[in-house]
């Protein structure tokens, strides 16, 4: 039945060579299993499948552990004036911990005074123990509170929310008053080119859309009578009650009264008023100090001075090496203790199954697939809100004693980088084809097997089989190393490529940072003319595209003709001396050609040699009398446009008013580079034209123009076009003379230009976005798109030649 040949099938699609075992083909069958046994081998042997990870395992730094936690309270237990905090520590554990309980029975009844007692408690701690604990520490003496400034009293949140509704000051912000003490906020718009200065309330904040003062750019504050005021965040007591804000109006210090709104340039007899935040909150007409631990830092605590005096001396001690990393690390930790939400979302995105554990085989479709799922993280809010409670004193006393192992800067995790993530998932990926194209063999030959068998038709079985491979498949089977290194090394850069232009790597940092799929978005950019950063590229596109294309037309017109004329002329038998010639014209072609293109930058220089040549011999004068030189740009018109040469100079090479000059300058400049290869070879083919049509020719009485026309002509196209048309492609992307003798041109560098200069072309542009911008994913689309163009118009254009069609 043919239902078993399927059986047989879908058996060696799960494992390799099974098929074959059950069509007792021994040889094949144990060569299939060997290579799945290879891929399976390799998948298991690059992953981390039964290893035991935590997202904490992505912060720098080691865990204290366990033993740290009884070295560094071991250094500190045998002072008898610091074990009461430690006393309370323990008791706390002890009401969630048995093994306390079990180890100390009641701990209301234990002789902490007892230095053995403690080190015993001490040894029973862990590292996750200590965390908790100062985790919940730090979070019960931290909770938000709401401090009356007269009273001191202070509120929780839900407390102060029942004594009504409150209005937010703002202490410290940039405001502007006009003459009529209104104020004003500074606003900008989208386009960086008008600023707004709207009416708002200076302690509130809130504005009147109604009232606004709309300014240039260019145009000073100042001349509208607008005076600029600093809020410093400083709050003053007078001795009646009042709370005064300090204020800087120009050099000026003024003060104003947050209750009546009033200014006053003079305070007597005030006392500066101590505030966590940069905000105060009024509520029935009393003003509080709001205190959040996220914002303001945490406060010591009784344990907290505990931890800090066991660490400073520990730390003393000449055998401890201090690892801010580990410190780090540690109070990231806290911070995630206390805060659980930030916890879990940091666990949830530095815990990845694909990213962690995977082999290479399923971690590089996942990288494919999705271009990773983390982005890079960066944590300061540990070092920012718990490093007052840890370097501090719980009395108020700045003591500072662990400043010198809290790392200054914020911790730093590494996500998913795409770009290293696509390259290894592509190589992965590859390498799997060629491991799936043995299960495809696997699954085709178990079939056509067991089917021949059931027809009762001849199988070849063991060396004859081999031996029929060998000699069918003789020429993929010598091709198939090359084939394998050639995927590699040229078809995965080019997959790569093609990939990026799809993403949204198209910025500084995005080289080493994840980044998402975008579909056709960077293609639709191209159709998009807005003038802001990043949609430039629109105009940009098709004003290089245009240039490009004449540039390739022009460049390679110019010197094939100019190669064919100095050979018609060298190929004449009135020049005497055609071997010197010959030799004198071929020279630019044997200098390098970036030396040429160096040299060539300097002559056609502002103040370069041909500009004084120029000069000397009075051609300047000429310039300068039909108007198109040493006038300025704006005093140009009509035709003079066209032919507008400089200021001062012929600017042959930056001429930022008439670009159109200095493309044209570029197109002449390159015939001295490309001539001489189409001469040479012009000349080895006309001089293999057979002399017969010639004299058929004079013959017919045709003219030397005609012979020209209707025979040298020809011959020589039907020889040189396929030349031809790869000098119009290797022109399309000539890198060399637009980026060595201009660099681009004017504007190249300027993002609201799409970063493209006058003269530049796709290639230049494309290094230019590349290596100096990081903009990988619109290179690409460009890199695509020259592709597309130039692979389309060479293989039209070479399909019409009579030399392919006659091949």
């Amino acid at each position: 039945m043919k239902i078993v040949s399927y059986l047989k099938g879908l058996a060696s699609a799960i494992i390799w060579g099974l098929g074959q075992f059950l069509n007792k083909q021994w040889v094949k069958g144990l060569i299939f299993l060997a290579l799945f046994a290879g891929l399976i081998g390799i998948e298991l042997g690059t992953s981390n499948y039964g290893k035991k990870m935590h997202a904490y395992d992505k912060i720098q730094g080691q865990d204290y552990g366990d033993i740290w936690v009884h070295n560094v309270f071991g250094e500190w237990y045998l002072e008898e004036a610091a074990y009461e905090p430690f006393e309370q520590f323990i008791k706390t554990q002890a009401l969630k911990n048995s093994e306390f309980r079990q180890i100390f029975g009641n701990v209301e009844d234990i002789d902490w005074t007892n230095k053995s007692v403690r080190s015993q408690a001490i040894r029973t701690l862990t590292e996750a123990e200590f965390i908790s604990f100062l985790a919940s520490d730090l979070k019960e003496n931290n909770e938000p509170t709401y401090t009356n400034l007269l009273t001191g009293d202070k509120y929780l949140s839900t407390d102060f929310l029942a004594l009504g509704s409150s209005d937010k000051y703002s202490l410290s912000e940039t405001v502007y008053r006009d003459e009529g003490d209104i104020y004003y906020t500074r606003t900008q718009t989208k386009d960086k080119e008008i600023i707004h200065f709207i009416e708002v309330d200076i302690l509130t904040g809130e504005r009147n859309e109604e009232n606004i003062i709309e300014l240039k750019v260019n145009q000073n504050y100042a001349d509208f009578g607008l005076v600029r005021i600093n809020k410093t965040g400083s709050l003053f007591k007078d001795q009646t009650d009042q709370f005064f804000l300090e204020m800087k109006e120009d050099s000026k210090t003024i003060y104003l009264n947050l209750s009546t709104k009033e200014i006053v340039t003079e305070l007597v007899d005030v006392l500066e008023v101590k505030i966590v935040g940069n905000n105060v909150y009024l509520n029935n007409n009393q003003f509080y100090d709001f205190f959040d631990p996220e914002v303001s830092q945490y406060k010591p605590t009784a344990f907290t001075d505990v931890f800090r005096y066991a660490m400073k001396r520990h730390y003393q001690k000449a055998s401890v090496t201090v690892h801010n990393s580990d410190y780090n690390r540690l109070m990231l930790k806290v911070y995630f203790e206390i805060n659980q939400e930030q916890k879990e979302k940091f666990v949830k995105s530095y815990d990845n199954f694909f990213y962690d554990k995977a082999g290479m085989f399923i971690r590089g479709y996942w990288a494919v697939i999705t271009l990773g799922e983390a982005d890079n993280g960066e944590f300061n809010q540990h070092r920012l809100t718990l490093a007052n409670a840890l370097i501090g004193n719980s009395d108020g006393s700045s003591v500072h004693s662990l400043r010198d192992i809290i790392e200054g800067r914020a911790i730093t995790v590494e996500g998913h980088i795409t770009k290293t993530l696509l390259l290894q998932g592509l190589i992965f990926v590859m390498l799997s084809v060629f491991f799936f194209f043995f299960m495809g063999w696997s699954i085709t030959d178990a079939y056509k097997v067991s089917e021949k068998r059931r027809k009762k038709e001849e199988v070849l079985e063991g060396k004859e089989y081999f031996k029929n491979l060998w000699e069918s498949s003789f020429e993929y089977i010598i091709l198939s190393p090359a084939i394998f290194v050639l995927a590699f090394i040229s078809i995965m850069p080019i997959i790569f490529g093609f990939i990026i232009a799809f993403t949204s790597m198209g910025g500084e940092g995005d080289a080493i940072a994840r980044v998402h799929w975008v579909g056709l978005r960077n293609f639709f950019r191209l159709f998009d003319w807005s003038s802001g950063l990043g949609d430039s590229f629109g105009k940009a596109f098709w004003r290089v595209l245009t240039w490009t294309i004449v540039w390739a037309v022009g460049s390679t017109a110019t010197v094939f003709f100019g190669g064919f004329i100095q050979a018609l002329i060298l190929n004449s038998e009135k020049v005497v001396f055609r071997k010197l010639w010959r030799s004198i014209l071929i020279l630019p072609w044997a200098v390098p050609a970036i030396l040429s293109q160096m040299v060539f930058r300097v002559m056609f220089n502002e103040t370069g040699w041909v500009n004084q040549i120029l000069e000397q011999i009075g051609l300047y004068k000429v310039f300068m009398n039909l108007g198109i030189l040493g006038v300025g740009p704006g005093e140009v018109s009509g035709w003079r446009k066209v032919f507008y040469l400089g200021h001062t100079n012929i600017n042959w090479l930056n001429n930022a008013f008439n670009p159109n000059f200095v493309r044209a300058s570029l197109i002449i400049i390159n015939i001295w580079l490309g001539f001489p290869y189409f001469m040479a070879l012009m000349s080895s083919v006309m001089t293999s034209i057979d002399k017969t049509l010639y004299e058929a020719a004079e013959i017919d009485g045709a003219t030397g123009l005609q012979k020209i026309r209707f025979v040298t002509v020809p011959m020589v196209l039907y020889s040189t076009a396929p030349i031809l048309i790869m000098t119009f492609s290797g022109n399309f992307n000539n890198f060399g003379v637009i980026y060595f003798i201009t660099q681009g041109g004017v504007g190249a560098g300027d993002a609201s230009r799409g970063f493209a200069g006058d003269t530049d072309i796709l290639i230049s542009w494309m290094y230019s976005l590349t290596v100096d911008h990081q903009i990988y994913n619109m290179a690409s689309v460009f890199s695509i798109l020259i592709f597309l163009l130039v692979g389309s118009l060479t293989a039209w254009n070479l399909s019409r030649t009579r030399a392919f069609q006659e091949d």
